[in-house]
């Protein structure tokens, strides 16, 4: 079943006494995979953390890591303020040389999700976009949900990266670690097809 989340303004005050609670179905992925991410840091030696390049990838694990979590904190700041700018971070923090500094934001980031408000997802926000490095950005409409779902996909995509290098580096990753929600749910119908049905095995043994 397909939940719908309404983002029209319009739609969002006469929702909300009939509206599910969506903050385990929006959350708990994002969290999930902060967690991931988190344990994998702590696995790495502070040397593999701030190598760079790694191997064909002239950027560190740790450039990645505060790069993906500087979109985290860019969309909580947004639920506050109500606009959105993710290319208005800082670069060279601790964050990207200190695995100590990594963990402890990821944990405050995790915190600051945990109490979001129930209705927070059909909260309106703009977003300033750079359509092109020789134009001024532009701001567009989108909502506090349609945003959570990218920070989620922007996180799997550089955990992949993440998993790459940091097997170029000799380090070992989780199973599956960086897979997309639709690749694991392939991966598992597949497994269902392939498994020996309960008949067969009784008329194999």
């Amino acid at each position: 079943m397909i939940t719908t989340l309404f983002t029209s303004t319009r739609n969002a005050s006469s929702i909300r006494e009939h509206e599910i609670d969506l903050r385990p179905q929006m959350i708990s992925p994002l969290k999930q995979l902060l967690r991931q991410l988190a344990n994998l840091i702590e696995s790495l030696s502070d040397s593999q953390y701030t190598q760079k390049p790694v191997g064909v990838i002239e950027s560190s694990v740790g450039g990645h890591v505060r790069h993906c979590l500087d979109h985290v904190q860019s969309l909580l700041s947004a639920v506050k303020s109500g606009h959105l700018d993710y290319d208005h971070r800082q670069r060279g923090t601790p964050v990207e040389t200190l695995r100590f500094s990594a963990i402890q934001l990821i944990e405050e980031l995790i915190r600051s999700l945990e109490d979001l408000p129930r209705f927070v997802f059909i909260r309106p926000l703009t977003v300033s976009v750079s359509m092109s490095s020789d134009d001024e950005p532009v701001n567009v409409l989108s909502s506090v949900g349609r945003e959570m779902a990218y920070v989620l996909a922007h996180t799997i995509h550089h955990n992949a990266i993440v998993s790459a290098m940091v097997k170029t580096l000799g380090g070992e990753v989780p199973e599956r670690f960086g897979y997309a929600p639709s690749t694991l749910k392939n991966i598992k119908n597949m497994e269902r097809r392939c498994a020996p049905s309960a008949s067969y095995e009784r008329a194999a043994s």
